[in-house]
């Protein structure tokens, strides 16, 4: 995302709402979050929820999330919001252990492979014996840099 992207996302954004649930914010795994900039991050994850509205139900049923599970969130985005990468890559490693996001599709670091992320409904069994706490993914290594190896090969002069 360009700062010219980043600008007009700006631009259409002053006009969405965010939804946050009262049981979200009065619940014990909110109350335990520490770190401001996952306090943050949790907040901009709720900013990329959409949700389709159907004007014919009344009460919860009238709302439908349609994009969960499909979420990114890049370290470049976080950047443009203000996060270096070392805060947002602790953010989501605590938005994850806490049940506020599982992670989809680990990206890899390359040029075009993101993260997708999906809101996770863990948080609210946090502190309970039903709550899963889920190990947020290890990067993996690509080529050479991961392994460290002792040369086999001989000079022969």
């Amino acid at each position: 995302m360009t700062e010219d992207q980043w600008n007009e996302y700006l631009k259409r954004s002053k006009t969405w709402s965010i939804r946050m649930s009262h049981d979200l914010l009065h619940s014990n795994a909110y109350q335990k979050l520490k770190y401001g900039p996952a306090i943050k991050a949790l907040n901009w994850f709720h900013e990329k929820i959409r949700i389709e509205v159907n004007k014919k139900k009344r009460g919860k049923d009238r709302y439908r999330t349609i994009n969960d599970g499909e979420i990114s969130f890049t370290y470049k985005e976080a950047l443009l919001r203000g996060l270096t990468s070392n805060q947002f890559s602790k953010a989501l490693k605590e938005l994850c252990r806490f049940g506020f996001i599982d992670v989809i599709k680990p990206g890899s670091g390359l040029m075009g492979d993101y993260s997708v992320f999906g809101v996770s409904q863990r948080w609210r069994d946090f502190g309970t014996p039903k709550f899963v706490e889920n190990e947020f993914p290890k990067s993996v290594p690509y080529g050479f840099r991961g392994k460290k190896t002792k040369s086999t090969f001989k000079i022969v002069r």
